[in-house]
């Protein structure tokens, strides 16, 4: 039991940072999960059912989504947010929109989305690509030298003197100017 209060300094912790980098509010409530599943110490609840008006299980944390694996909405499944490849709404001619999930490497998951279809996959797509920004690292980009060093500079005009674009005494110029630069 000493780790109750731990585990909670620590959620508080983690909830103070998801709420500086989640594009939807987290909730710091405990909502029971379907199927049993329990949040991680660093995972929040951002939107349920009841916040899009659907009466199927679902649930979107900062880390996965839990959601109906087919349109049936027998069985659930947990996908982690940086395996879903995108979100697509599909309306159809007869009978009722639904939201597809295609994951990498896996079969898509599908469920109705009766109302709010479009809010549904605009919330689902805004935190797909934040967990996908926080797990790929933010490259730097490292820009060459504007001008390359003297070295590289004297071996570029030397090839250009012998390919005949540079007579020699332009070369030797070029040469005497690189050379008095500091």
């Amino acid at each position: 039991m000493a780790d109750r209060p731990d585990r909670e300094a620590r959620r508080q912790a983690n909830f103070a940072q998801a709420q500086k980098t989640s594009p939807l509010p987290p909730s710091l409530a405990d909502v029971p999960l379907p199927g049993g599943l329990q949040l991680g110490e660093d995972e929040f609840v951002v939107r349920t059912a009841r916040d899009w008006g659907v009466s199927i299980s679902l649930v979107l944390t900062t880390q996965r989504l839990i959601c109906p694996s087919d349109l049936t909405g027998r069985t659930q499944v947990s996908i982690p947010l940086s395996d879903v490849r995108d979100v697509q709404l599909r309306k159809h001619w007869v009978g009722f929109a639904t939201i597809v999930v295609n994951r990498i490497d896996e079969p898509p998951a599908s469920f109705p989305a009766h109302i709010n279809g479009a809010r549904m996959r605009a919330d689902i797509s805004a935190m797909t690509d934040a967990a996908k920004r926080a797990t790929f690292p933010k490259l730097s980009v490292v820009t060459p030298p504007s001008t390359p060093d003297r070295y590289e500079r004297l071996r570029q005009i030397g090839e250009l003197r012998s390919s005949g674009v540079l007579s020699e005494a332009e070369f030797e110029e070029e040469k005497a100017r690189i050379l008095r630069e500091p």
